[in-house]
């Protein structure tokens, strides 16, 4: 099956179950208020940390509240994930969701939360102990950007196939190169809805003034309710797609 093929299908997943994906994915927007506790900035439709801040401007309790408000951000990331990839799992196997799947969410989410958790603690350390030599930009993105990778599929193999958290990341790693050009065409997909979205609010910020910084925080909603969760459907149909029974 080819890549297009399974963009149609991920497409399809979604306009078939858009309330319900539209109704899990509002822990996305619960996260939101949440993260602009953290020293931030905005850019593609994203919010990021501000490292400068974080070595010169925390107090103690800025801190606790931080890592607080992370805390409950990943919980609750992690439990949309986990429901949006339950629910296209349910449509493209034809089965329905059983109590027993939906008592696997609690599971999935705190399984998905320390995975998530120990990848960002890790990116943070390293992109922290980067700031100082000017390196967090380059060296330390290249190391972001291959942690990000190697956890990409690990929602999918702990939702999809129940895989024990240990065996997750090395899953999510085989599926990767195993389906590197789906990988790399799923990377372009998200790239392109990400930089039009980006693109799009940015024209209409620069219509609004002073009031453009909302014009980024709609950009974010976007992201967190149709663009991610369409994403989601797209990685679960590449994962799926190594069965050949459901091509």
């Amino acid at each position: 099956m080819g890549f297009v093929s399974l963009v149609g299908y991920a497409f399809d997943a979604y306009r078939r179950n858009v309330k319900l994906i539209s109704f899990f994915s509002i822990p996305f927007l619960i996260v939101f208020p949440l993260v602009l506790a953290m020293p931030n900035f905005t850019a593609l439709g994203g919010i990021f940390l501000r490292f400068a801040s974080i070595q010169r401007d925390l107090s103690l309790f800025d801190g606790l509240v931080i890592l607080a408000a992370l805390a409950i951000s990943l919980i609750l990331f992690s439990l949309a994930i986990v429901a949006v990839n339950l629910l296209i799992k349910s449509q493209r196997t034809l089965l329905r969701l059983t109590t027993h799947d939906i008592e696997t969410i609690e599971s999935g989410t705190f399984k998905l939360f320390w995975v998530y958790a120990i990848v960002f603690a890790f990116v943070f350390a390293v992109n922290y102990a980067l700031y100082d030599y000017g390196l967090h930009t380059t060296l330390g993105a290249l190391i972001s950007f291959i942690a990000a990778a190697a956890v990409f599929f690990v929602p999918q193999a702990i939702v999809v196939e129940n895989v024990e958290l240990r065996h997750a990341v090395g899953r999510s790693i085989s599926v990767a190169l195993r389906r590197l050009p789906y990988f790399l065409g799923l990377l372009v997909v998200a790239g392109v809805l990400l930089l039009v979205n980006a693109w799009i609010f940015l024209e209409i910020g620069n219509g609004l003034g002073e009031a453009a910084l909302y014009a980024r925080y709609a950009a974010i909603v976007v992201n967190a309710l149709f663009i991610l969760p369409f994403i989601e459907c797209l990685k679960t149909q590449v994962y799926l797609s190594k069965y050949t029974i459901l091509d």
